[in-house]
């Protein structure tokens, strides 16, 4: 099996082709006319520009006839007023660009493919959807702290713009889900719980609608640790027993606010009573045998255990991506569902993007997406082999690219955020350039 042999106990791309503003109105339009195509509105993306709707542009909540999609909200207006559109194809090109290696990577689990979009293409619009949801649940917990009722209109908008940028494509998700807050852990948490969970979802085949279910599950988890005092929520150090007696009410308190909230699905509030449960009965607060664990509380368990293990700890440092794959593969069968371990590890690949890999060679990178090949995701490469800064690029393993002696790239060992003083945030916004 394979799992069983892995685990043991670049340039900016190149912007879309504009039209010249220069060419008079009326001859422009009778060339573009012929290059209308017609696009589900499913299927677009950030940059495309709309010039004709389903239906008359006076009948649409539009001030102007034309919209440019420079956002994911602008994709999400246009999704919420009709079912199908007509892009220019002179004001963006429907074919993929190549990446900057001039390879063109093979689809695969989490990669781009016939049905969704590349990362690149993705991860500024999934940017701003996580952006936007993590702004949502911060100030959707610190309501709750305050006493106020779950808004669940907010929760599911939140959540079904995950689900979209998702299915065009999960590995900008799982990228971001790298990008560690430094603030609000709880709420960048049930993020970074939501997301995991609906990428799992996507890769057992099941529909939108229980995507989008299983992420609001994973969203609200852990709400009941708002009724959690926060000396023992950011506590350096162990627990005492007291203490953690008192972390472990928090599924209690979670399923006793969602019961009450009329506007969440009702099996959110089992997710939360139940995510700490586990496969040989020795979980908590009710001790469930596996059968008696919703599907539900089995996905977020898993996606909650990985995002603790990456995520550095008042009480420890963080763990590789890989290593916390590792773990999760370990304990299948005992913590976590066997079928589902496997299902995780195939969504968000060996080396998840956003890991800070090393290379046999020395030289250092960031893995941007998954391939077909689990063993060979696209890197971008960031330190020589003499951890010295290099110009960014980025490598396509699956397509046997080479290094500067002839040697085929290949990838030694996984390290965790921080490793070489490179943060995944900051390095980021200083100008990783994936899109």
């Amino acid at each position: 099996m394979f799992f069983n042999k892995i685990f043991k106990s670049s340039e900016k791309p190149e912007e879309p082709r504009r039209r010249k503003r220069s060419t008079p109105e009326r001859s422009r339009t009778q060339v573009t006319r012929k290059q209308h195509v017609k696009v589900d509105v499913a299927d677009l993306r950030v940059g495309m520009f709309v010039v004709e709707l389903d239906k008359p542009w006076e009948e649409s909540g539009f001030m102007f006839q034309g919209v440019e999609l420079k956002s994911a909200t602008d994709i999400q207006a246009v999704q919420s007023e009709c079912k199908f559109v007509w892009v220019d194809f002179d004001e963006f090109s429907l074919h993929k660009d190549k990446p900057a290696t001039g390879l063109k990577p093979q689809p695969g689990v989490g990669s781009m493919n016939s049905d969704g979009l590349g990362i690149e293409d993705e991860f500024n619009a999934a940017k701003e959807v996580h952006s936007m949801a993590s702004e949502a649940i911060s100030t959707l917990f610190e309501e709750i702290r305050l006493g106020a009722e779950i808004d669940g209109t907010k929760v599911k908008q939140a959540v079904n713009g995950c689900v979209d940028s998702i299915l065009r494509n999960p590995d900008a998700s799982v990228w971001l889900t790298r990008i560690q807050a430094k603030h609000e852990a709880t709420a960048q948490h049930s993020l970074n719980v939501a997301a995991l969970s609906i990428i799992m979802a996507k890769a057992a085949g099941m529909t939108q609608r229980e995507m989008e279910d299983v992420g609001v599950c994973g969203m609200l988890h852990d709400v009941g640790k708002t009724s959690i005092s926060t000396e023992v929520l950011e506590k350096v150090g162990p627990l005492t027993p007291e203490e953690m007696l008192e972390m472990r009410k928090h599924t209690r308190y979670g399923r006793d606010i969602l019961v009450s909230t009329k506007s969440v699905m009702s099996g959110a509030a089992d997710v939360a009573h139940s995510h700490h449960e586990r496969e040989d009965g020795k979980g908590y607060p009710r001790q469930l045998d596996s059968d008696s664990i919703p599907i539900f509380a089995k996905i977020v368990s898993i996606a909650e255990a990985y995002d603790t293990m990456t995520t550095k700890q008042p009480y420890r440092e963080a763990v590789s991506p890989t290593d916390a794959l590792q773990e999760l593969y370990a304990q299948r069968g005992k913590q976590f569902d066997d079928e589902m371990v496997i299902n995780f590890i195939d969504a968000v690949g060996i080396f998840p993007p956003g890991s800070i890999v090393q290379l046999v060679n020395g030289e250092v990178g960031i893995v941007l997406a998954n391939t077909s090949d689990k063993l060979r995701p696209r890197v971008i490469l960031i330190l020589d082999a003499s951890l010295e800064p290099v110009q960014q690029r980025v490598i396509d393993l699956s397509q046997m690219d080479v290094d500067a002696e002839g040697n085929v790239y290949q990838i030694k060992t996984t390290l965790s955020d921080g490793s070489f003083g490179i943060d995944i945030a900051d390095f980021q916004r200083a100008g990783l350039r994936v899109g």
